[in-house]
């Protein structure tokens, strides 16, 4: 009995060994097998026959999926990624860029060539042609273009390219040179062309994404597609007084960027991350002529009055108040009546005309300090300057002002500038008068109580040599006292050919002659 519970036990030790044997086989062989999901080495498409490089088995391995769904995966992952690639500066860039044009013009300039004969120099005057380039971007479908009064200054031709390779002759609808502004008109047919989003410019967050896009050199480059530049709003309501070739242009209220605008840019759009426009680039800072991270665009909602007033009617309507202003110094501050150190901020009344709104309310005088502008504060005759560019004729203003240490407001309505409301008369030798009312005495601030006032100069060698400018107050001809426009053009349209006529013009206050031929 004994001898048969031991065999009993040794068969069962057997078996448990052998079956631990063979599980101990079957874990190895598990081991080594390839799981689901894994290839062996090499692994192998099972579409094309190649062998899988390691991202692509990195990208494919998964504990479940078989390689025709590793392939979908990896189709998921790159437009992915291209979505990634598509932000919003790439799309901002993608809204606007079809509606940028390159602007080229042909410039006629008068220039004086040196010639030697027997007796020495002697110099004549010659026309030369120049090409200047530029950008824009059309905004409306009907052909506007907006670009800056720089680029087309003085053309005698203007060509507008568009990113799709279309050539078009441009027209000039009308500039204002005090804002460096240019309204263009092309006329596309039947064609659709893009047009831009127009922003606010009075909605900008400092450090914002900025995105210039223009046409750098032009078509030097041999290539219509524009060019993108990035940065961020570096500024706001920056007070530039340019110096070089444009000293009497005063540019206020600018967007300051560091993206890169370079030659030719100049009239583009300054796009926001959404793809509108809210500025247009028209000049850098810079000592070598290159990029330095320092450009400024003019404010869009600027350019938007602008284009209304010359679609409509082919000018810009100066706006009117009757205000004349200084900056506020401590001097000025202690004299009148406040301490130096006073915290208030804003530009001094030096003078209410007459006959001007601000004359008609009879709120204002002289000493008045003005601090605000339609709640918008006012630090300098400069910035003051800026606004009287952003006002519009017939639309209310409100004035904050302090005097005698309180402070309250005057509600006007600004008037177009009697310069401007007046008919015009064309004197046929490069110049148009208007008459000199009692407004445009109020406006201009003259002495003389009769003439005519020069508003538009047609012959720019008059204005480059000093001959006529505008605003000069025409008098009298040669022995004739003048008492309006009209006669003024009268008696210059009977001058005969050849003969010598002498103008007696008030200019700033002093009375000087000149001498034209007719």
């Amino acid at each position: 009995m004994k001898a048969w519970i031991i065999k009993l036990f040794l068969a069962a030790a057997l078996t448990f060994l052998i079956f631990s044997l063979w599980k101990h086989i079957q874990l190895q062989r598990t081991a080594s097998a390839p799981q689901s999901g894994e290839f062996s080495s090499p692994a192998r498409d099972h579409e094309s026959g190649r062998e899988l490089n390691s991202l692509e088995l990195a990208l494919w391995a998964s504990p479940s999926d078989s390689p025709a769904r590793g392939y979908s995966r990896l189709d998921s992952l790159q437009s992915r990624i291209s979505e990634t690639r598509r932000n919003a500066i790439v799309r901002a860039a993608m809204r606007a860029a079809p509606a940028v044009v390159s602007v080229n013009v042909i410039q006629t300039q008068v220039v004086t060539a040196a010639y030697r004969d027997f007796f020495g120099y002697f110099y004549v005057p010659r026309q030369q042609q120049v090409q200047n380039l530029g950008s824009g971007f059309i905004i409306n479908p009907r052909g506007y273009i907006l670009t800056n009064e720089h680029v087309v200054h003085q053309a005698s031709k203007v060509t507008i390219s568009t990113s799709d390779g279309s050539t078009y002759d441009a027209r000039i609808v009308g500039v204002d040179e005090n804002t460096d502004l240019a309204l263009l008109k092309i006329e596309p047919g039947d064609t659709r062309l893009p047009t831009v989003q127009l922003g606010d410019s009075d909605d900008l967050l400092i450090g914002e994404w900025a995105i210039a896009i223009g046409s750098p050199f032009g078509l030097l480059l041999e290539d219509t597609q524009p060019t993108v530049t990035v940065g961020v709003i570096s500024a706001a309501g920056r007070d530039i007084k340019p110096e070089g070739d444009n000293p009497e242009k005063i540019y206020t209220n600018m967007i300051q960027t560091d993206a890169a605008i370079n030659p030719g840019n100049s009239g583009g759009p300054l796009l926001n991350a959404l793809g509108e426009v809210i500025g247009i680039n028209t000049f850098i800072f810079s000592p070598s002529g290159g990029s330095v991270g320092m450009g400024f665009a003019i404010p869009i909602n600027r350019a938007k009055r602008i284009a209304e007033d010359l679609i409509r009617g082919g000018k810009v309507r100066r706006p009117w108040i009757g205000i004349e202003v200084k900056d506020l110094t401590p001097e000025l501050l202690e004299s009148l009546g406040y301490r130096k150190d006073h915290s208030i901020k804003g530009v001094v009344i030096s003078g209410v005309q007459f006959n001007s709104p601000a004359a008609r309310n009879g709120s204002l005088r002289s000493g008045d300090i003005i601090t605000q502008l339609d709640g918008r504060i006012v630090h300098s005759s400069t910035e003051w300057a800026g606004e009287m560019f952003d006002i519009r004729v017939d639309v209310p203003i409100e004035l904050s002002v302090f005097r005698d240490g309180s402070g309250f407001q005057v509600k006007l309505i600004p008037v177009e500038q009697p310069t401007e409301s007046l008919k015009h008369y064309s004197t046929g030798i490069g110049f148009d008068l208007v008459d000199l009312t009692q407004e445009v005495k109020s406006q201009l601030g003259v002495r003389v109580q009769n003439g005519a006032v020069v508003v538009n100069i047609t012959d720019q060698d008059l204005e480059r040599e000093g001959t006529i400018l505008v605003y000069d107050i025409l008098y009298r001809i040669g022995n004739v006292k003048i008492s309006g426009a009209e006669q003024a053009v009268s008696l210059l349209k009977s001058v005969k050919r050849g003969m010598l006529v002498v103008l007696y013009l008030e200019r700033e206050g002093r009375s000087i002659r000149r001498y034209l031929t007719g």
